[in-house]
C-alpha cells in the first residue's frame, strides 16, 4: 500500500472526504458525477469508483437511479466504531507482542521509521496517513489469528477515511507519531499488556480528535460563509 501511487479514484475520494470533514459539503448535498469529472479532469469511471468507496465507508448515501448525497455524520455511531476498533486492535496488539516473527517486527519498525522521516521532511500528510494505516495493519496481522485479523481489518477499512482525516488535522501528526513510538516500544519490550493499553488509548483518542475536528470546522464554516454559498457546493 505504501508504495502505490494514488489512482484517479483516490484523488477524487480524498478531495470529497476533505470537503465533507471541513464542512464544505453538508449532509444532503448532492454529488454530481459530471461536475466531479470536470473538476478533476477525469472520466466518470474513477468518479463512480470513488463514490462507491465513499458509500462503503458511510460518508455518502447512494440509492439506485438516484444521485449520491452526503450522509449525516452521526457522532454516536462514529464513536462506537472507534470504541469497537480500539478493543479489537488492543487484542491483536497483545497477541502480536508474543507472536510476531523477527521479520514482521523488522517490517513494522521500517514503516514506523518511514513515517518519522515523512514528519521530519514535512512530507505529504496523505503519505503519512498511508504509513499509519500500514503500521496498524502490520500489528493486527502479527497476531496470527485469522478470525481476529478479518474482523479487525473489516472494521478498520470502514473507519479508514475518518482515521486519515483526524491524523492530518492540525497538531495531530506529531501526537500520532508519539503514540506509535509508545506502541512499538511496548511490542519490542515484550510487554503485551502495555502494547494493548497503548493502542486502545491511541485509537479512542483518534475518535475523540475526529469529533472535535469536525465540530470546530463545521462551526467555523457556518460562521464565516453565507448560507447561500454553502448550498452551491453541489458537485
Amino acid at each position: 500500500m505504501i508504495d502505490r501511487d494514488p489512482t484517479q479514484a483516490d484523488t477524487v475520494r480524498f478531495a470529497i472526504e476533505s470537503d465533507i470533514f471541513n464542512g464544505q459539503l453538508a449532509p444532503g448535498d448532492a454529488l454530481e458525477e459530471g461536475r466531479l469529472a470536470t473538476r478533476f479532469g477525469v472520466s466518470r469511471t474513477p468518479v463512480r469508483e470513488a463514490i462507491t468507496q465513499l458509500a462503503q465507508a458511510g460518508l455518502i448515501t447512494k440509492r439506485a437511479h438516484r444521485r449520491a448525497v452526503v450522509a449525516e455524520l452521526d457522532p454516536s455511531t462514529l464513536l462506537e466504531l472507534f470504541e469497537a476498533l480500539s478493543e479489537l486492535e488492543g487484542a491483536a496488539a497483545y497477541l502480536s507482542t508474543v507472536r510476531m516473527s523477527p521479520n514482521e517486527k523488522s517490517e513494522l519498525m521500517s514503516v514506523h521509521e518511514q513515517a518519522a522521516a515523512n514528519l521530519r521532511k514535512q512530507g505529504d500528510p496523505n503519505d503519512y496517513a498511508d504509513l499509519g494505516f500500514a503500521f496498524h495493519q502490520l500489528i493486527v496481522r502479527g497476531c496470527h489469528n485469522k478470525v481476529l485479523i478479518d474482523t479487525t481489518e473489516l472494521l478498520a477499512l470502514r473507519v479508514l477515511p475518518y482515521r486519515r482525516f483526524q491524523v492530518v488535522a492540525p497538531g495531530r501528526l506529531q501526537r500520532n507519531q508519539s503514540d506509535h513510538d509508545a506502541i512499538i516500544s511496548a511490542i519490542f519490550a515484550g510487554d503485551a499488556a502495555a502494547a494493548r493499553d497503548q493502542i486502545q488509548r491511541h485509537t479512542l483518542e483518534q475518535g475523540d480528535a475526529l469529533m472535535r475536528f469536525i465540530a470546530l470546522n463545521k462551526t467555523s464554516h457556518a460562521d464565516f460563509y453565507p448560507a447561500s454559498l454553502t448550498k452551491e457546493h453541489s458537485l
